[in-house]
C-alpha cells in the first residue's frame, strides 16, 4: 500500500509543479515589455534583443582582431577619422584588439576592413567604399538605396557611398564611423537577396544620428557594448534573467543545448522511478480477477506516459499550456480510456490464443508480440479519428506525440518479455529446490523413523529385563516364560529391521506379546482385552506405533492402581482412514500432556509419517483414553 501511495505522490507532485496559468512565451513577453519601460532594465531588454538571434544564440559579430586599412585616395582627415574611432572603441572595450594600417601589433589572422574613395561616375574623387571578408559567401547580388550601393563579388562585400560636394565633415565622419561599426559588428552576411542590403549588426542601424556622443552609437548601444564584451558578461546576465523571468524561460534562454538534456534526464529518472515502484507492487500480486493484474498497471503505464509527456513538454515547449483541471481530466479520462482497450485486448488474446499446451519460448515471443501490439493498435486509430484527413504520419504533432509511445511500448513489450523469462527461470529453480528439499526432508524423515525405533527397543528392553530380574528369585517358572515372550518379541524387530512400516495384525501381535509380558509381571492385577476390525489386518501403519502407548498405558496406569488394572486397545475403521484406541483405568492424564519418551516418540512418528494427515488426543472423560487417528490411508 505504501508504493501505491508514493506512486500517486509522484504524480501529484509532478502534476502541481508544472501548472501554469498561462503560456509562457506570453509571459516574457509581457516582462520584457515591462522591462523596456522601466531606465534599470531597459538597457538590458536592448541587449537581451539586440545581442541573440531568434534562437536565441548569441552574437558578439567580434571575433579576432581587427586590422583597418585606408587604400587610395583617401585624406588626412579620413585618417584622423579612423584614429579617433580606434581610440574611442579601446575606451569603450578594452578588451578590443584593433590597429590600423600595417600594425606590428596585430598578427594574421586578422579581420581585415579597407577603406578608401574612387571617382564617381562624373570623375570627382568623392566615392567612398569600405570592403571586408565573406569566407561563407560566393554568390554575388547588387542593391541600390539612395547613394549607397551594396555588393557582393568574389567572398568580398563592397559598400560605396556616394558623397555630395556640400556634405559636412560631421556627417562625412558620422558614414565612415557608422561603416565601420558594421564591419566590425556584423553578425551576419550582408548580401541577401532583397532590397536594403544593409548589414546586421548588433546595433539599431536604422537610423543615422549626430545626437549621440559617438557617432551614431546611443546609450543603449555604449551600455550594450561595455556589458557584451566584459569578463563577467555571462555571470550578469544570468543575474539579470533569473531575477526578472520565470526560472524555466531563463534556463532556457541561457542553455539551449542543456534544457533538452535536463527535460530528458527529470522524465528518465521519474519515468524508471515509478516503473521500479509498479514492478515491485505488482510483482507475484495476485488478484481476486485475474482481468485487473491486466488493466491496473496499464492504466498506471499509460497515466505515467502523459504525466512525462506533461513534464517534457512544460520544460522545452514555451507555447504550451498546462493547466491543472485540464492536465487532471484529461490524463484520468485517457489513461482510463487507452487502458481498459488495451488491458481488454492484451487479456482476451492470451487467454484465447497462448495455452500451457504451447511450447515455452514460442509463448514468451507470443506474448511480447501481442503487448507491443495492443500498446500501438488502439493509440493509432484513436489518433487517426482524432487527426487530420491527410493521415497522421503528416502531421507533425503526431509524429512528436507517437513516437516517444512507439518506443515506450517497444520498451515495455521487451521488458515484459524479460521479466516473463527470469520469472519462468526463477520458478524453475525454486521448483527444483523445493524437490531437493523434499528430497532431503524425506531422507531426513526416514533416518528420524529409524532412529525412533531403534529407540525403543532398548528403552523397552530395558523395562522388560528389570521385570524378569525382580521374578527370578519369586517364580522361575514365570521367569522362563517372560524370558521366552521377550525373545519373541525381539525376533520380530530384529526381522523387520531397517523396515518402517509394519501390518496392524503383527503390531497387534507385538502388543499381545508384550502384555503377556507384563501380565506374568503384575499377574491378576492386570487384565487386557484387544478389539481390532478383521479388514484393516493388512493395513500398513509405522512399525513400533502401538507398543509404545500400551507401555504408558502400563507404566502410568495399571502400575499406579491399587486394585485391579484394565487396558483395552481398539483399532476401528473409519470414513476416511483407522483409529487407533488405547484405554485404561488408572489416574487421570495431567494437564499438558505429550511428554515423556513413549509418547514423544509416537507423535514425532505420526508426524514424520504422515504430516497433517495424522493426530495424536487424549481423555480422561468419560473414560480415560488415549487415540490416534489416521486419514487418508489407502
Amino acid at each position: 500500500m505504501k508504493k501505491i501511495i508514493l506512486l500517486v505522490l509522484i504524480l501529484v507532485v509532478s502534476w502541481s509543479l508544472i501548472v501554469s496559468d498561462t503560456f509562457l512565451v506570453i509571459q516574457a513577453r509581457e516582462i520584457s515589455e515591462g522591462n523596456s519601460k522601466k531606465p534599470e532594465t531597459s538597457k538590458w531588454e536592448y541587449l537581451k534583443d539586440r545581442a541573440f538571434d531568434e534562437s536565441g544564440n548569441l552574437n558578439r559579430g567580434y571575433n579576432k582582431p581587427v586590422l583597418i586599412q585606408l587604400n587610395q585616395n583617401h585624406t588626412l582627415k579620413d585618417s584622423l577619422i579612423v584614429k579617433s574611432f580606434i581610440e574611442k572603441l579601446k575606451v569603450l572595450i578594452p578588451s578590443i584588439k584593433i590597429g590600423f594600417e600595417l600594425d606590428k601589433k596585430i598578427n594574421p589572422p586578422f579581420h581585415h576592413i579597407a577603406l578608401g574613395f574612387s571617382k564617381n561616375s562624373f570623375g570627382s574623387l568623392n566615392q567612398f567604399f569600405i570592403k571586408r571578408d565573406l569566407p561563407d559567401q560566393t554568390t554575388i547580388y547588387r542593391s541600390r538605396d539612395g547613394f549607397i550601393t551594396t555588393s557582393v563579388r568574389d567572398k568580398v562585400s563592397y559598400r560605396d557611398f556616394d558623397f555630395h560636394e556640400g556634405i559636412s565633415n560631421q556627417i562625412r565622419k558620422m558614414y565612415i564611423e557608422y561603416e565601420l561599426y558594421t564591419a566590425i559588428f556584423s553578425t551576419k552576411s550582408t548580401a541577401k537577396p532583397y532590397n536594403n542590403l544593409f548589414p546586421v549588426t548588433i546595433f539599431n542601424d536604422s537610423e543615422y544620428s549626430l545626437d549621440y556622443g559617438y557617432g551614431f552609437l546611443g546609450e543603449e548601444d555604449e551600455f550594450l557594448l561595455k556589458k557584451l564584451y566584459a569578463d563577467d558578461f555571462e555571470s550578469q546576465l544570468n543575474n539579470y534573467l533569473y531575477n526578472n523571468y520565470p526560472w524555466r524561460y531563463a534556463y532556457s534562454f541561457l542553455n539551449k543545448d542543456k534544457i533538452q538534456f535536463l527535460a530528458i534526464t527529470i522524465v528518465t529518472t521519474i519515468g524508471i522511478l515509478v516503473f521500479l515502484l509498479m514492478f515491485s507492487f505488482f510483482q507475484n500480486r495476485r488478484f481476486k480477477y485475474s482481468y485487473l493484474s491486466y488493466l491496473f498497471p496499464i492504466f498506471l503505464i499509460v497515466l505515467n506516459y502523459a504525466n512525462l509527456t506533461w513534464i517534457y513538454s512544460y520544460l522545452t515547449d514555451f507555447n504550451s499550456f498546462i493547466g491543472w483541471e485540464e492536465n487532471l481530466q484529461f490524463g484520468l479520462v485517457f489513461s482510463a480510456v487507452i487502458g481498459i482497450i488495451i488491458s481488454l485486448l492484451l487479456f482476451g488474446a492470451e487467454k484465447l490464443i497462448v495455452n500451457s499446451t504451447i511450447n515455452i519460448s514460442f509463448r514468451l515471443l507470443l506474448k511480447i508480440l501481442f503487448t507491443f501490439i495492443t500498446f500501438n493498435l488502439p493509440v493509432l486509430i484513436i489518433l487517426y479519428l482524432t487527426t487530420n484527413e491527410n493521415w497522421a504520419f503528416t502531421d507533425l504533432d503526431f509524429i512528436e506525440f507517437y513516437y516517444p509511445w512507439l518506443m515506450l511500448s517497444v520498451f515495455l513489450s521487451l521488458g515484459r518479455g524479460l521479466l516473463i523469462y527470469l520469472q519462468q527461470m526463477s520458478d524453475n529453480l525454486v521448483k527444483e529446490k523445493d524437490l531437493e528439499l523434499s528430497q532431503l526432508k524425506q531422507v531426513n524423515a526416514e533416518s528420524e523413523v529409524k532412529l525412533l525405533q531403534s529407540q525403543i527397543n532398548p528403552h523397552f528392553l530395558y523395562n522388560s529385563l528389570n521385570s524378569i530380574a525382580s521374578l527370578a528369585p519369586i517364580d522361575t517358572s514365570k521367569t522362563q516364560k517372560m524370558a521366552y515372550a521377550l525373545s519373541d518379541l525381539f525376533k520380530y524387530t530384529i526381522n523387520r529391521q531397517g523396515k518402517k512400516m509394519s501390518t496392524v495384525k503383527d503390531e497387534v501381535t507385538m502388543v499381545k506379546n508384550y502384555l503377556e509380558i507384563e501380565k506374568i509381571r503384575f499377574g491378576d492385577r492386570l487384565n487386557f482385552n484387544i478389539e481390532v476390525d478383521k479388514t484393516l489386518g493388512t493395513m500398513e501403519i509405522p512399525l513400533c506405533l502401538i507398543q509404545p502407548l500400551v507401555e504408558n498405558a502400563v507404566k502410568h496406569g495399571v502400575s499406579k492402581n491399587e486394585g485391579q488394572g484394565e487396558i483395552v486397545l481398539k483399532i476401528e475403521k473409519t470414513s476416511d482412514g483407522i483409529c487407533i484406541i488405547i484405554s485404561d483405568n488408572g489416574p487421570d492424564f495431567p494437564e499438558g500432556l505429550v511428554s515423556g519418551h513413549g509418547l514423544q516418540t509416537v507423535y514425532d512418528l505420526l508426524r514424520l509419517t504422515y504430516g497433517e494427515n495424522a493426530s495424536l488426543n487424549w481423555q480422561n472423560t468419560p473414560e480415560k483414553s488415549i487415540s490416534i487417528n489416521i486419514t487418508q490411508i489407502s
